[in-house]
């Protein structure tokens, strides 16, 4: 087996980048044939995430019936509290994000969930007045709270599932606009990008075009929040938005190019 870096920069060792490959495929993906590369980037993601999700579920502890959901709901709570009670910079800040989201693996269900995400958005308000530096670890379990929806063919998505994506979009697009126009966190900027290039996968695999233009409702309210009275204040971010849009463009030219509206409104947000 090999590790591919989806992106080809070999220094960007960050877990979403790094797919495992058995030694043809890895020569299928860097190697020509015709006038291009064998596998896209966004295929080679897709199929990394199945992949991933197959260990995961391999790993999983049986669920158990919770007895007690009341308490755990409320220990959510007390967490949520213990984050915003520690100094940005603590590590235990961290190791209690990383609590919630193991809390979703171990016992997660919708009521569980539910709380996690409602905890996630609090977080993210949170993050645009006066916690920044916590910003970019939330728009990662945002996003890793969805992790599991890898397409149609292993996990199907329901209305009940469809609306808890969308919740966690919701939240991502609170932190985008707070840090956009008070954070300004370069390092949660990068984060809010790459993970909204993420669920914007998840609309195109599972052909949801109301998870798309969420996504897109996102990149809008963020770009627009680098403006202050007409004047740019976070060049930073909207460049690296600007970017991830031009990527999201080419993944929807890849998959569904009749998407007509989705590809308008992405010209509109390039010139913003």
């Amino acid at each position: 087996m090999q590790i591919h870096h989806i992106d080809s920069n070999s220094g960007n060792n960050k877990a979403a980048n790094l797919a495992v490959t058995c030694l043809d495929c890895h020569s299928n993906i860097t190697g020509r044939r015709s006038l291009g590369q064998s596998y896209s980037m966004g295929e080679v993601r897709k199929y990394k995430r199945s992949w991933d999700k197959r260990v995961l579920d391999k790993r999983r502890v049986h669920r158990p019936q919770i007895r007690y959901k009341k308490e755990l709901v409320s220990q959510i709570d007390l967490v949520i509290c213990d984050i915003l009670a520690r100094k940005q910079n603590n590590p235990r800040v961290e190791e209690l994000l990383n609590i919630l989201f193991e809390l979703h693996l171990w016992r997660g269900g919708p009521e569980i969930d539910a709380k996690i995400v409602e905890g996630l958005h609090h977080l993210a308000f949170m993050s645009g007045l006066s916690y920044p530096r916590i910003a970019s670890l939330v728009a990662e379990k945002l996003w890793e709270m969805c992790f599991h929806f890898v397409g149609p063919e292993d996990v199907d998505m329901d209305k009940k599932e469809q609306k808890y994506v969308l919740d966690c979009i919701d939240a991502l697009r609170t932190l985008a606009e707070f840090n956009s126009e008070f954070g300004h966190g370069r390092k949660a900027a990068g984060s809010i990008a790459e993970n909204s290039e993420n669920f914007f996968e998840i609309a195109l695999w599972y052909n949801r075009r109301n998870i798309a233009n969420a996504i897109l409702r996102t990149y809008e309210k963020s770009l627009k929040a680098c403006y202050e009275e007409g004047k740019l204040n976070f060049a930073f971010a909207r460049t690296l938005l600007r970017k991830s849009l031009r990527k999201v463009r080419k993944l929807l030219n890849e998959q569904h190019s009749e998407w007509t509206h989705q590809h308008r409104r992405i010209e509109v947000l390039l010139k913003l």
